[in-house]
């Protein structure tokens, strides 16, 4: 299994560390990388892998895919709900009762910034280094990928953000007024593209954890769906590229979906790639869990903790301790009961919990909303000892599932006809065990079809918000449609239960409004940037 981060990774994040303004302390009085300087550093291929892999670190932090970006930001929407009481979200994202102060916000804000400046710094220096030069291209092409990847998550969450193109080096320079939203994702497009030829394209074709070519295209047909959306207003012409884009990974034959729905997860949870299929494109690669086997040598990976399938029970060696935080809404289960037999069903809603005792419980077939996200589950991790609430469990990025709905939309919006547009759903809709559309789908019928596929096949992915939010619809998904459902309440069954657990996705329906499709600039960036104002949302 190939990975980014082994030994050397940790001097890496040292030095990255040591060569960014607002550093992880963790690092700091780490030696020999304390007091490196760029000027003295970046001379060897083993210098800027080091770099590189400090770039890709930030995918990894808590803040970013770790806890914070991946599940409390971005995973709570018309699928999915923070199952918890209704004080837990004062002043959370996940209750869309925050506010600039929010520090969660801060967080993903500021450590996004470190990667993108650690990416500035290789970029600027990597050619100083004695190495091969198609190698110094394909690490100058991960780097210039990632940055502008970082560069996406901000613009998609805070709406208008600063580009920075350059490493930081004078603090009396450093504030920056935002880039007008279209611009920047013009930028980034840009920069992606000129980075598909730069990447790997056979080495790490079985490894994820990497950028590659396929990983590179496949994120284009993101950014353009999200340029050909409401926030860009990119027409048919993004559609088409989107299109494009997706359809080259799916003509690259290098993935396939694996029959099997459960595989992936449990190889994401289990450290194992699979290969045979490579159905996962991109994913964040998390290892050890501070204890046992994991223990001195870990990432800051909350998955299966945070978001996962229920698991109550702490003893050590056990399945391991997940809170069940995120859960399921009547409206995806009322999509998966649209067709009979759908195998994706019991794998993103489990069927039971795991109490304290560790013995599985059944839920009861009217317990709905009481269950809790399958993707992720501790109870698939291979060692006996785990920490109660870090985890190695991976996080999906870019799956060939994505990207075969990415053809879809963007064949079907761009005017490619029906025939072509069903051809990437179908393989989906193939692998899930649920019938085939016809060619005879009219396009309206066509487009709310790939959304319904979208939520099935993608929920808890922290992808559903920003699919609401490039179509338009947010605030009537959330407040009008699951506000209608969660404010019937009562016992019989597609009622929504009353316990105090299940309050919470009312309050956050009810507090949604147009402002909470983007967060605000954090209140800490503000007060340091003077130079940057506050997204027209939250003014």
């Amino acid at each position: 299994m190939k990975k980014i981060f082994n030994k050397v990774s940790f001097a890496a994040l040292a030095l990255a560390a040591s060569m960014t303004i607002s550093s992880c302390e963790d690092f700091l009085e780490t030696t020999p990388y304390d007091f490196t300087a760029p000027e003295t550093f970046y001379k060897t291929e083993n210098d800027c892998k080091m770099a590189l892999a400090g770039i890709y670190w930030t995918l990894v932090r808590e803040p970013v895919y770790g806890a914070k970006y991946s599940c409390l930001i971005s995973n709570i929407d018309d699928l999915s709900y923070y199952q918890r009481n209704e004080g837990a979200l004062a002043g959370q994202v996940f209750g869309n009762a925050h506010n600039p102060s929010n520090n969660d916000i801060w967080l993903t804000w500021e450590e996004l910034y470190k990667g993108i400046n650690n990416a500035n710094m290789l970029i600027e220096n990597i050619d100083k280094a004695e190495m091969a030069d198609e190698t110094k291209t394909r690490m100058k092409g991960e780097a210039k990928f990632l940055r502008a990847y970082y560069h996406f998550l901000l613009a998609q969450a805070y709406y208008e953000v600063p580009m920075r193109k350059e490493s930081f080096k004078d603090v009396s320079k450093s504030s920056m007024e935002a880039t007008s939203h279209k611009e920047a994702i013009e930028w980034i497009i840009q920069e992606m593209k000129d980075c598909v030829n730069m990447v790997d394209d056979s080495k790490y074709d079985k490894s994820p954890s990497y950028v590659k070519k396929n990983t590179v295209m496949g994120v284009l047909s993101r950014v353009y769906l999200w340029h050909a959306g409401e926030f860009c207003q990119g027409g048919q012409e993004s559609y088409k590229q989107a299109a494009y884009w997706a359809h080259e990974v799916v003509k690259s034959n290098k993935h396939k979906l694996n029959p099997d729905v459960f595989k992936m997860w449990q190889c994401m949870a289990s450290d194992t790639y699979d290969t045979e299929f490579n159905e996962s494109i991109w994913e964040a690669e998390f290892f050890g869990n501070r204890e046992g086997d994991g223990l001195g040598n870990y990432t800051d990976g909350r998955i299966g903790n945070v978001i996962g399938n229920l698991q109550q029970c702490a003893t050590n060696p056990g399945p391991g301790y997940s809170y069940g935080f995120f859960a399921p809404t009547l409206i995806l289960w009322d999509l998966y009961q649209k067709n009979e037999g759908d195998k994706r069903r019991d794998l993103s809603i489990a069927t039971y919990k795991i109490d304290k005792n560790a013995k599985k419980v059944d839920w009861n077939e009217n317990q709905i909303v009481q269950r809790h996200c399958g993707k992720f589950r501790r109870e698939w991790e291979p060692s006996k000892m785990k920490q109660k609430s870090y985890t190695p469990e991976n996080y999906p990025i870019l799956r060939y599932a994505d990207v075969l709905l990415m053809w879809s939309e963007g064949a079907l919006e761009s005017g490619q006809g029906v025939a072509e547009a069903i051809k990437g759903i179908n393989e989906v809709r193939n692998r899930a065990g649920i019938p085939a559309l016809s060619e005879s789908i009219s396009e309206a019928e066509l487009r709310q079809e790939i959304r319904d596929e979208r939520a099935r096949e993608l929920c808890f992915e922290s992808l559903r918000k920003y699919d609401l939010v490039r179509w338009g619809i947010y605030v009537k998904a959330i407040h009008d449609d699951l506000g209608a459902r969660t404010s019937n309440q009562g016992s019989k069954p597609g009622q929504w239960p009353t316990g105090n657990n299940f309050k919470s996705a009312d309050v956050y329906a009810k507090n949604t409004t147009e402002k909470h499709q983007f967060l605000p600039i954090p209140t800490t960036e503000l007060d340091v940037n003077t130079k940057l104002e506050q997204n027209k949302f939250w003014k």
